[in-house]
């Protein structure tokens, strides 16, 4: 099998990971909260509170009432364009080109009328062939490509005495890197050595006597299927059936709600190792199945002016799992706090880690701030932008941009983020509101 029919599966699958340790990331891809520069511990509803802050189903809006939510969401991280390089190197079919050269060199080689010249011409074009693979094949190195997918279904029914939600959700994230090997750069380099030594005459039978031009010139094999190179692919499927429960208390004269999502968690790790020139492996061999529960829990305050705050936690039992191949994913407790001004027609909010995140892949550790406002022209159209920064990356600040229509309890969102890195997410969502 060519290895060109697994790298043409690198870019759809978008789960592909590689390293040692892998954390799960802070989950705000609802197309409310990530038009909103990801924001929603403070300004968030009951459509969202299950993702954001299970306490504010006891702080809710007094318009809030009943919602049924069904959302989804994808994101793709390719911070140095492996996509587009995957493509250039499909696109330019290199392998065909290399293959062809040496067979045009085997036949000049083997003729009895070949002048010198024409067999180092020849010889130069398999030099010339091999030298763009192991040129294109270099900038696969370490460059990472990183996805998380989300789909889910909410019923909320806020309220300050006993406000519920069940949330089901199942998502994806992985992230991947193609290795390409000292041994496979050796090996197409020698191929290129030996082509310039032939075309030059300082040894005309160098590319001939190469093991493995030989091997494809006799048909019993070629460079690229005596590639050692490798994709290691890591990532997680997650499914989790949560029940959140809020209530308003009185501590100390003040009114504050306290939320608490106890949560059953499904995950199914997938860790495979596969030689970068075939497609073929067995998909079982790869996944190990978990099943646990952990818990998020919130607070919030409104302060009765249309100013919010809120706090939450999320997994605070910390999880580890172990791989097939011996790695560890991780579930680590996250923090966040965040703040809201809210009038009947526009929406401001923020939200900050207070703790900085281990990464989900190659990307940087991240520690974000969330900048959001939402304008509501007439209880029908909502138009929302925002502006997410990694304090722990300055490069990495992402804008955001979101649209809702919402006539007669009846509505739908969308959410676009992007930058210039190739950090694109986009999430949709569909519910009733009464």
């Amino acid at each position: 099998m060519r290895k060109s029919t697994l790298l043409k599966a690198i870019a759809p699958t978008l789960v592909l990971f590689s390293t040692q340790t892998m954390a799960l990331p802070f989950q705000s891809i609802d197309p409310r909260s990530l038009g909103m520069g990801g924001v929603g511990v403070a300004s968030g509803t009951s459509a969202n509170a299950s993702f954001m802050n299970p306490a504010l189903l006891a702080a809710a809006h007094k318009d809030e009432d009943f919602s049924l939510e069904f959302l989804g969401g994808v994101r793709i991280q390719d911070p140095d364009s492996l996509i587009d390089e995957v493509g250039n190197y499909q696109n330019n079919d290199l392998e065909s080109q290399l293959t062809d050269a040496i067979n045009r060199f085997n036949q000049i080689n083997s003729s009895s009328i070949t002048s010198p010249q024409q067999l180092a011409a020849s010889a130069q074009a398999v030099g010339d062939a091999a030298d763009i693979i192991l040129e294109q094949l270099n900038k696969f190195t370490n460059k990472p490509l990183q996805g998380e997918a989300f789909g889910g279904m909410v019923i909320g029914v806020p309220s300050k005495k006993i406000g519920v939600a069940l949330a089901i959700n199942a998502y994806l994230v992985g992230g991947g890197n193609a290795d390409f090997t000292s041994a496979d750069n050796s090996l197409v380099q020698s191929v290129i050595d030996d082509a310039i030594a032939t075309a030059d005459g300082s040894d005309p039978t160098a590319l001939i006597n190469n093991t493995v031009v030989a091997d494809q010139i006799s048909g019993a094999g070629n460079v690229v299927d005596k590639l050692t190179s490798a994709v290691e692919a890591r990532g997680a499927a997650i499914v989790e059936i949560g029940l959140s429960l809020a209530r308003e208390v009185n501590i100390a004269g003040h009114d504050v709600a306290i939320g608490i999502t106890p949560k059953y968690v499904a995950l199914e790790t997938f860790d495979y190792r596969v030689d970068i020139n075939t497609a073929e492996f067995d998909a079982n061999q790869g996944l190990k199945e978990f099943s646990s529960f952990n818990f998020d829990m919130g607070v919030a305050k409104d302060f009765g002016n249309g100013w919010k705050a809120g706090l939450v936690a999320k997994n605070l039992l910390s999880k580890k799992y172990k791989t097939v191949q011996g790695n560890t994913i991780r579930v680590d407790p996250q923090l966040r706090i965040g703040a809201s001004r809210r009038n009947d027609w526009l929406t401001l909010a923020a939200d900050l880690d207070l703790i900085e995140n281990e990464p989900a892949g190659f990307e940087s550790k991240s520690q974000y701030l969330g900048l959001g406002a939402e304008l509501d022209l007439f209880d029908w159209v909502q138009l929302r932008a925002g502006y997410r920064h990694n304090l722990s990356d300055s490069a990495a600040s992402v804008p955001t941009l979101g649209f809702g229509l919402s006539p007669f309890g009846v509505h739908a969102d969308l959410a676009l983020a992007g930058d210039a890195s190739n950090d694109i997410a986009v999430s949709f969502q569909l519910g009733f509101r009464f």
